[in-house]
């Protein structure tokens, strides 16, 4: 399979491209946008054409596209930080110009990396692929809520065979977010639970977004669909306080400690926000409105979809491949 790609220097995006490649696919090109960093120069050693650019240039795009059996559009703009308008061109105009470039070059498939984001972010349920996409009113969530639409409406009016994978939380090998996080706050005593941190908390390892992925990008015949992944495909994830304690106790850091009632913590997320705001931070409040809800909700996100039309199967549950990874960043 010849994959063209946008996004390959993502976490997901690096990943994928070591996965495909170990698997015999061949990945002809990459759109990237400085090809002299040293994960790039490596992309090229081992073949795969780099065209510089960003999400803004259709011809760059389209160059990217061409000859390829599928186009895997990672990029986006991703977190709960940023101008609002960045969020837009890059997650909403970036993923318009990717699918117009992918039909100009007559590529016939097309998979959108997407998120759980997707739905709105409901507060309780098991969340299927036949729950309806919401927006909630914060950039990201929305932006990659109107860029999967896009992705399905504009597709199908190109011709194209779209599928939309929506990961939730990812972790592993090249996560440059989630982990490195969650490690700071835990060594700094930071590490916040709310309601005591009984919540789920829904997460995925990279390689299982990566292999859903390939598996959707081989197929011709799923046009129109889209797949949720998780490490615990139909089971209760993890609690807030489970993830926590395991990262603690396998990198050596001190154990969640500080536990806020719900009131409290979104009190406080929605004044540290403000002051963030307008003090013009470039970085996010370690308490925020988003972040609070996040560790709060009682949903559920079911992936057996994918083991049902992909024959994919996960390799690790959340907590042994939460482990893994935290004793890997310990020793590294």
């Amino acid at each position: 399979m010849k994959l063209a790609v946008t996004g390959i220097t993502s976490g997901i995006g690096e990943r994928l491209a070591e996965v495909a490649l170990e698997r015999g696919h061949a990945i002809i090109s990459a759109l990237v946008r400085q090809p002299d960093r040293d994960n790039v120069r490596a992309l090229a050693a081992r073949g795969v054409r780099l065209v510089r650019g960003d999400l803004d240039d259709v011809s760059a795009l389209t160059d990217v596209a061409r000859n390829a059996d599928v186009m895997v559009h990672m990029a986006a703009h991703v977190g709960d930080w940023g101008p609002p308008e960045q969020f837009e061109r890059v997650n909403v105009g970036g993923t318009r110009n990717a699918l117009e470039a992918t039909a100009a070059a007559r590529v016939p498939r097309f998979v959108q990396l997407s998120s759980t984001a997707v739905y709105g972010r409901p507060d309780r349920g098991r969340v299927t692929e036949e729950w309806p996409t919401l927006k909630s009113g914060l950039p990201y969530e929305d932006t990659k809520t109107t860029a999967e639409r896009l992705a399905f409406e504009r597709g199908a009016e190109l011709g194209l065979a779209v599928v939309a994978v929506r990961p939730p939380i990812v972790y592993g090998p090249h996560d440059k977010n989630f982990m490195p996080r969650v490690m700071a706050a835990l060594r700094h005593r930071r590490f916040l639970l709310v309601d005591g941190g009984r919540a789920p908390l829904n997460v995925v390892w990279v390689d299982h977004v990566v292999d859903v992925i390939l598996r959707a990008a081989a197929r011709s015949d799923l046009g129109g669909e889209a797949f949720n992944v998780m490490d615990d495909v139909s089971e209760r994830p993890p609690s807030v306080r489970e993830v926590g304690e395991t990262i603690a106790r396998e990198a050596g850091l001190p154990p969640p400690s500080l536990s806020l009632p719900f009131p409290v913590a979104m009190a406080m997320g929605h004044t540290l926000q403000r002051a963030y705001q307008l003090a013009r931070a470039e970085r996010p409040p370690p308490i925020s409105p988003f972040v609070v809800k996040l560790l709060t909700r009682d949903v559920v996100y079911d992936a057996s979809k994918a083991t049902r039309l992909l024959g994919w199967k996960p390799e690790v549950g959340a907590l042994e491949g939460i482990a893994r990874e935290a004793r890997r960043r310990a020793a590294s």
